[in-house]
């Protein structure tokens, strides 16, 4: 009986200690995904506009973690969805920010959210995970910075 009693108090221990630490690591992966998601949208919607030869937009909402691509086959700016909105992350309020970028069909950018050197810079947090930065370059070039 003591025997048992001492293995169950090990298990309880070690099963104490590993707890945060999964936690920790399942809160970095689920901000790795967003990344991945958010750089993929980005990737994409740069590449539709070269492709295409007229402009597209994508547009990151903050409040729901959900990105949703337009188009502007005129050219004239009046864009238009293109399919339903999609989720980049089940967690709400990840990215700092709304962002919205416009590919022209070159595959040049334009933000509102732009900085002075044309970088759109979006940052992303969950948890206690160490927040990342994705910075696109005026011409579509994705950098991450944990």
């Amino acid at each position: 009986m003591l025997e048992l009693t001492i293995s169950m108090g090990i298990v309880a221990v070690m099963t104490a200690i590993a707890v945060p630490v999964v936690k920790s690591s399942l809160n970095a992966y689920r901000l790795s995904s967003a990344v991945s998601s958010v750089t993929g949208a980005v990737q994409t919607t740069r590449y539709r506009a070269i492709s295409t030869g007229y402009p597209f937009q994508v547009v990151f909402t903050a409040a729901t973690s959900r990105y949703q691509i337009l188009s502007d086959p005129t050219d004239t700016g009046a864009f238009a969805n293109v399919g339903n909105p999609i989720v980049f992350s089940a967690v709400p309020n990840m990215l700092n920010q709304n962002t919205t970028i416009t590919f022209r069909p070159g595959g040049a950018l334009a933000s509102p959210q732009a900085l002075a050197n044309g970088n759109t810079p979006m940052t992303l947090t969950y948890s206690n995970a160490i927040p990342e930065l994705i910075t696109v370059s005026p011409y579509g070039r994705i950098n991450v910075t944990p």
